[in-house]
């Protein structure tokens, strides 16, 4: 199996990236509109939050999921029995996020989220009829 990178600004990039889904059940980008900058200074942000004591101030709810989970709550991974060891954050836009970790990590979820609506576009723009006519739902416009 070769995985080609799709160059995301190439004029048959769409057609592409499709064809590379169903291919290799996998689609890698280069040239795209992410702001690897941006990326970054997120990792240097957060990790900077990991590393101090102000991530408890924003243990995660149960009812809503959003915020800081320490380790002592990971999960087991489906089908495995040893847990998942690891801290994370969820991060939503209607979450509690530090303030000073707000403005970069919703423009990268905005920025995500429009990649990914385009990505969805193109998968239902350039699906095979057979495939298609499979799906349950048609991307809203």
């Amino acid at each position: 199996m070769k995985l080609e990178t799709i160059d995301y600004q190439a004029a048959d990039s769409a057609a592409k990236f499709v064809q590379s889904l169903r291919d290799t059940g996998f689609g890698v980008l280069a040239n795209h509109p992410i702001d690897k900058a941006l990326v970054e200074k997120i990792y240097i942000e957060w990790q900077a939050f990991f590393n101090s004591e102000g991530k408890h101030d924003f243990l995660f709810k149960p009812e809503t999921q959003d915020g800081f989970f320490p380790a002592e709550v990971s999960e087991t991974a489906k089908g495995h029995t040893v847990k998942d060891i690891k801290e994370y954050y969820h991060v939503y836009p209607w979450g509690r996020i530090p303030q000073s970790l707000q403005e970069n990590i919703l423009a990268y979820y905005k920025a995500a989220n429009e990649l990914a609506e385009e990505l969805l576009q193109w998968i239902e723009e350039h699906s095979p009829a057979d495939v298609a006519v499979n799906y349950s739902i048609a991307y809203p416009r």
